[in-house]
C-alpha cells in the first residue's frame, strides 16, 4: 500500500478569510477567485503552472489598481491563506513513512508551497524529504484535481497499480475521480480528520 495525501485543508490547515482580508488591505476582493476546493481566473492560472509569480503578482496590482505594490506584499498576503500543521500532525506523518510509501497530490501554488517547505517541514530541523517520498504538484504538472489525467499521471509517477494507491482529500469530486481512474480513497474532512485512520505509530487501523 502507497499512501497518497492531499496537501491544502488535508495536512496544512487553511484560513480563506486571512487572505481575503490581506488582499482587502491591497485593494483586491479575491472572492470571487476562491473556490470551495479549486481557484479561478488569475489564482487558477498560478496553481495550473500557466502564469508565473511575477505574472500573477502584475496581475493583481492591474486588479487592484495599485501600481506601487511590491511584490512581497502580494506573497504575504497569498501566504496568508495557510495557517501551518499541528506538532501532532507532523509526527504522524513521520511515523506514517516508517510504514507506508507516503506522497502529497495538491492543486497548489509556488508560493503556498515554498511556504510550506520553509515554514511548516521545517520543524524540528526535519525538510520536506523527511515526510514524503515525492510530491505532486498542479503548478508543476499543468493539471489539477479532478482532472483524470492528473491521476494517471499520479500512478505512473509513484510505479505501482492504482489499486495499491490509498489517496486522502477533503473534496468528494476528487476522491471520486481517484476512484473512477481505480485508487482507493477516503474523504478527509479539514482539519485533521484523517489522522482518526492511523494509530499513534502510524499504521492504518485497518490493516
Amino acid at each position: 500500500m502507497k499512501l497518497l495525501f492531499d496537501f491544502g485543508g488535508v495536512i496544512v490547515d487553511l484560513r480563506k478569510d486571512a487572505a481575503i482580508a490581506a488582499f482587502e488591505n491591497l485593494g483586491l476582493d479575491i472572492r470571487p477567485f476562491l473556490g470551495t476546493f479549486r481557484q479561478s481566473g488569475i489564482f487558477s492560472a498560478l496553481e495550473n503552472g500557466d502564469i508565473s509569480l511575477d505574472r500573477f503578482c502584475h496581475e493583481v496590482r492591474k486588479l487592484a489598481g495599485r501600481p506601487e505594490l511590491e511584490n512581497a506584499e502580494i506573497i504575504a498576503a497569498w501566504e496568508a491563506f495557510l495557517v501551518g500543521i499541528p506538532a501532532e500532525r507532523l509526527q504522524l506523518l513521520l511515523n506514517i513513512r516508517r510504514h507506508y510509501p507516503t506522497y502529497v497530490l495538491s492543486n497548489t501554488n509556488v508560493v503556498h508551497w515554498e511556504q510550506g517547505k520553509r515554514d511548516f517541514f521545517s520543524w524540528q530541523g526535519h525538510r520536506l524529504e523527511d515526510f514524503f517520498d515525492g510530491c505532486f504538484l498542479s503548478f508543476e504538472m499543468h493539471l489539477q484535481k479532478p482532472d483524470p489525467d492528473i491521476f494517471k499521471a499520479v500512478v505512473g509517477g509513484m510505479d505501482c497499480a492504482a489499486e495499491e494507491i490509498l489517496f486522502f482529500d477533503d473534496s468528494e469530486a476528487n476522491c471520486e475521480a481517484a476512484r473512477q481512474c481505480g485508487l482507493q480513497a477516503r474523504l478527509a474532512p479539514a482539519g485533521g480528520s484523517w489522522t482518526k485512520f492511523f494509530d499513534a505509530d502510524g499504521r492504518l487501523t485497518n490493516d
